[in-house]
């Protein structure tokens, strides 16, 4: 165990030192939930930094050096080392970092980091309690695909996510936001987890292997299961549910809502908020199936007249006060200053990015401090970090590399997936 990180309040990973030698989005995600859950996450980057920090759109928070705003969404509470594990000059200190860690996580491609000589037997041998998760598109074990190349759309479409087409010259609908990458955190998160639960047993780390295709397989569950059970082809970019009726997108006189009368109660609710006595009384539509079946002739040309003569708000309160769920369409700029959002502390610094669960009685805490001083530049923590390290490199450790140096960076950058 490592003592906590320094300004921060202990969390309930405080004592855990985890190598973050990860880009993009699946793995700097995970490990910076894992960061503000309080353990120490030492980024192992490349001289002049990993290549994410000079991904566009740049932008200069404050006094200091432009910085990519790809990077500034997932890598908050990081400490920065600079490495190259090709180097023979660099080689010993990276083997006793390792036998310092508790954790590693890594989003390369399969095989990546075997040819660096630093596969899981090589990592198991060095420090036998060291858990080593991985995130690839298509997992580590020897499937026809595990060497393919992927992003979270390669993901999702290889695990049926995406919609079928809209209309016949319509490309497919996509997620609209990186699911294949982020839930893939999620998961790798709750894999480590389970292996440093399992290590205070045994003493031993374990190999964690997430796939982004496995993740969206099993997030795809509702559709796999209905087709193999009952044969029915499910698409959720429909606006109306098989099962349930009303349930989607609604437009009110100055702007959509999302509606879901997912109960027959809800059915009522909104029946007597509406005005609708004759539809409430209707035995043929008391069931969630049924009106799903009649809602374009029946029900549609009675909502869309009841909601063309309110504002969003108002038909937002009115169904909200009598416990239909219902909610506006908001964008970007609305959750920026969104009160629920500040409530729940989920809008920080320039990321509506906060952490989305709460420990009660030990809140986890995102680093604190000016804001740009919570995103370390590359190599700012060498001394820092190397200073025990009795394999410490000779060359000067000032924390000072410029990210101006990102050609050279790119270069060597180390393609990931």
């Amino acid at each position: 165990m490592h003592p906590p990180t320094s300004g921060t309040a202990p969390g309930p990973l405080s004592g855990i030192r985890v190598l973050d030698f990860t880009r993009y989005v699946s793995g700097p995600f995970a490990t910076m939930l894992l960061a503000d859950a309080g353990a120490e996450v030492i980024k192992v980057e490349p001289h002049g930094g990993e290549l994410t920090r000079f991904q566009e759109p740049m932008l200069r928070p404050g006094d200091a050096e432009q910085v990519s705003s790809y990077f500034l969404r997932f890598n908050r509470g990081k400490k920065s080392v600079e490495l190259d594990p090709r180097s023979p000059a660099d080689r010993p200190v990276l083997e006793e970092l390792i036998r310092s860690a508790d954790v590693l996580v890594e989003n390369f491609r399969p095989g990546a980091l075997e040819k660096l000589g630093l596969g899981w037997e090589t990592l198991r041998a060095l420090n036998p309690g060291l858990i080593y998760a991985s995130i690839s598109g298509f997992g580590h074990t020897d499937g026809p695909l595990r060497d393919m190349a992927a992003f979270n759309l390669i993901a999702e479409a290889m695990a049926g996510t995406v919609s079928e087409n809209p209309g016949p010259d319509s490309p497919p609908r996509a997620l609209g936001l990186p699911f294949g990458d982020s839930v893939s955190s999620l998961f790798a998160v709750m894999g480590i987890q389970q292996a440093l639960l399992e290590r205070h047993r045994t003493g031993l780390g374990r190999r964690v292997d997430v796939a982004m295709y496995d993740v969206m397989l099993s997030m795809n569950e509702m559709s796999i299961a209905l087709k193999s059970m009952v044969g029915h082809d499910f698409n959720p970019a429909r606006p109306v549910h098989d099962w349930f009726a009303p349930y989607g997108f609604f437009k009110a006189r100055d702007g959509w809502l999302a509606l879901c009368v997912g109960t027959d109660e809800h059915w009522r609710q909104l029946c007597q908020v509406a005005g609708w006595n004759d539809l409430a009384a209707d035995a043929s539509l008391a069931r969630g199936v049924d009106r799903a079946s009649v809602f374009h002739g029946r029900i549609s040309p009675r909502l869309d007249a009841w909601l063309s003569g309110m504002d969003v708000a108002d038909a937002v309160d009115l169904l909200g006060r009598a416990a239909v769920p219902v909610a506006p369409l908001q964008r970007p700029e609305n959750l920026l200053s969104d009160e629920q959002a500040k409530a729940r502390d989920m809008v920080v610094g320039y990321e509506a990015n906060g952490v989305p669960f709460r420990l009660a009685g030990n809140p986890l805490g995102i680093h604190t401090g000016p804001e740009a001083a919570r995103f370390a530049t590359p190599g700012q923590h060498n001394a820092e970090v190397f200073g025990p390290l009795s394999g410490r490199p000779e060359r000067p450790d000032s924390g000072a590399t410029s990210v101006k140096s990102a050609p050279a960076a790119r270069k060597e950058a180390i393609r990931v997936r």
